[in-house]
């Protein structure tokens, strides 16, 4: 239960904060959304420790009906360490890979997942044979490099209330007013005047304001 300031007086310790004194009109804007880096070729390095960054899912049409998941968050972030330009580097991205294998290729005749692919471009020889030999296989890798591109893609959830700007160019949601289901890859998207690939784009079914996620693509050493 949270207490009063007369309560913890007798608790506190007059003691200067590391950021004392700093001006307050410098904070960035507070849940600002910030946009992906843009597409492109990059390196990533992984975090330092990797013994935290782990969960279980459910995958009932497989055998066995349960994978792990790799979450790279904000505290524990891949570090860019080369971009396109430049612009991106040291920055921290976030992503999630797992090891639920589906078919890849044209005919989809090869069968893996992405922490196959991480694994492969480690230099690991053979897949792991279960779950915990995945996760120990990845954390032998922690603040390791590996390549791979960024990829942009955008989704119209139907669970949600779309969003879209008014006259003023404001960001508003349109209550009542569901997604639609569509999703765009960037191979859709035409380019902007700049020759980039926008983040923002405009469903071409329901006019829905969709921004872009960022995808790993083309893993690689």
């Amino acid at each position: 239960m949270s207490k009063s300031i007369q309560e913890l007086t007798a608790q506190l310790k007059d003691e200067v904060l590391p950021t004392a004194g700093q001006d307050l009109d410098d904070l960035p804007e507070f849940g600002a959304f910030t946009p992906p880096p843009p597409p492109g070729a990059y390196r990533f390095k992984t975090p330092g420790d990797l013994s935290s960054v782990w969960d279980l899912i459910d995958v009932p049409d497989k055998n066995p009906p349960q994978r792990v998941k790799l979450t790279f968050d904000r505290d524990h972030p891949l570090l860019i360490v080369q971009s396109p330009q430049g612009k991106s580097n040291g920055e921290p991205f976030e992503t999630r890979l797992t090891n639920n294998e589906r078919g890849r290729g044209k005919d989809k005749a090869v069968v893996a997942s992405d922490l196959d692919y991480l694994l492969r471009a480690f230099k690991e020889m053979k897949k792991p044979r279960n779950n915990r030999e995945y996760m120990q296989a990845v954390q032998r890798h922690a603040g390791k490099e590996f390549g791979a591109d960024l990829r942009y893609s955008w989704r119209c959830s139907k669970d949600r209330d779309i969003r879209a700007r008014d006259a003023a160019g404001q960001l508003v949601t349109v209550e009542g007013h569901k997604g639609c289901g569509a999703s765009y890859y960037q191979e859709d998207v035409p380019k902007g005047p700049d020759g980039q690939v926008p983040y923002e784009i405009k469903c071409g079914d329901c006019g829905a304001l969709l921004r872009a996620f960022a995808n790993l693509d083309n893993i690689r050493s």
